[in-house]
């Protein structure tokens, strides 16, 4: 009879090609995956063979050494050992692959932080004073405070999802380290500054400045967000309405579609997506983004997410109730779109008080 084995190793494919190898097992009923930081390179020749078979050859022996040790846990014997074997660079990394985009982004990139700060770091080497360490380390490459206080908060989540996975024994406390969150500055464009970038193209390499500009611009008189909008199929239009769930809320908005943003649709089509060559790399986006701003003179940082702030104090300085525009959005609570209507406030608090006072100060007499 076949006996079933405690310990696994297993492989995931890389995009370049080869494997990254992994040991999967159980520990009281709780599934372990242990990244090896061992790759299995293509095998074209007698040398990627030889290499392939020594890495087989080292990943068999932690195999073989997990083997004994689970079975002296079974007898009673503690698991530090084993438990301290989990580099903290690999797990975030595993976890990432699970999560939206954004969310992925943001892991990986604390994963490589913490990589490069200490290379192989495990899960358990990780305490208080890493945190603060790190909070220096990503001070110096020049985050903002509120990105520092993110990334924290991404390390210290991935620590409590080690600590329920029973990897770890306790969270560190990492309070006070991370710096008070500042409110940021929303960015948003009149109409006239919208009319402004309307007249420039977006400088690009290639002759289709419109796959950024048409979007944007569509953007701005719809409220949609960047990865809604690449998403955003005929099919989503009915009746003059797009109907979409958001990926970012899952909430379902209804949109109609204003004069100003069908005039940034393509040619209509029986289905696909309608914006279907918006770039990827988010990056290159905004730097176009903020090129184009620059050529039109509008002195505005510019960002993608920049066409939702606009849409959001347009509607609302054009007469919009907080509600309907908090439905637009997609907001769950009418307190997220408040931001806007504050925004609007000071705005027009300056416009008041840059009206001349209608009575001018005048030097008090000298007593004789």
């Amino acid at each position: 009879m076949k006996v079933r084995e405690k310990v696994h190793i297993n492989k995931r494919k890389l995009k370049g090609g080869g494997y990254a190898l992994h040991l999967d097992y159980r520990i009281r009923g709780k599934r372990i995956r242990e990244f090896l930081r061992l790759y299995l390179v293509p095998q074209r020749n007698a040398t990627d063979k030889n290499r392939n078979e020594e890495t087989i050859r080292i990943a068999t022996e932690i195999k073989n050494r997990r083997i004994r040790e689970l079975e002296s846990v079974e007898h009673g014997v503690k698991l530090d050992s084993l438990r301290n074997d989990v580099i903290a660079y690999d797990y975030i990394k595993m976890k990432a692959e699970k999560m939206n985009h954004n969310s992925r982004n943001g892991n990986i990139a604390v994963a490589k932080d913490v990589n490069a700060m200490s290379e192989g770091i495990t899960l358990a080497e990780i305490d208080r004073a890493f945190f603060q360490r790190y909070a220096e380390f990503i001070i110096e490459k020049g985050n903002s405070p509120n990105s520092i206080r993110q990334k924290l908060g991404i390390l210290r989540a991935r620590l409590h999802n080690a600590l329920k996975e029973g990897l770890i024994d306790t969270l560190p406390d990492i309070s006070g380290i991370a710096p008070k969150y500042i409110k940021p500055e929303i960015d948003f464009l009149t109409i006239d500054e919208l009319r402004a970038l309307l007249q420039i193209d977006v400088p690009e390499k290639i002759p289709n400045p419109l796959k950024i500009k048409n979007p944007f611009m569509f953007c701005c008189f719809t409220g949609l967000r960047i990865s809604d909008v690449k998403k955003l199929k005929w099919s989503d239009i009915e009746d003059n309405i797009i109907k979409i769930r958001m990926q970012k809320t899952k909430e379902i908005v209804r949109v109609p579609l204003s004069e100003n943003a069908k005039m940034f649709l393509p040619e209509r089509k029986t289905e696909g997506l309608i914006f279907s060559d918006i770039p990827k790399n988010a990056t290159y986006i905004s730097n176009k983004l903020r090129a184009w701003a620059a050529e039109a003179k509008v002195n505005k940082n510019l960002h993608f997410h920049v066409s939702r702030h606009s849409f959001a104090t347009l509607t609302l300085s054009s007469g919009a109730d907080l509600y309907t525009v908090s439905k637009l959005l997609g907001h769950r609570n009418v307190t997220t779109t408040q931001v806007y209507a504050t925004v609007l406030d000071q705005g027009r608090k300056k416009a008041v008080d840059s009206i001349p006072r209608i009575l001018q100060e005048s030097p008090q007499n000298d007593k004789a």
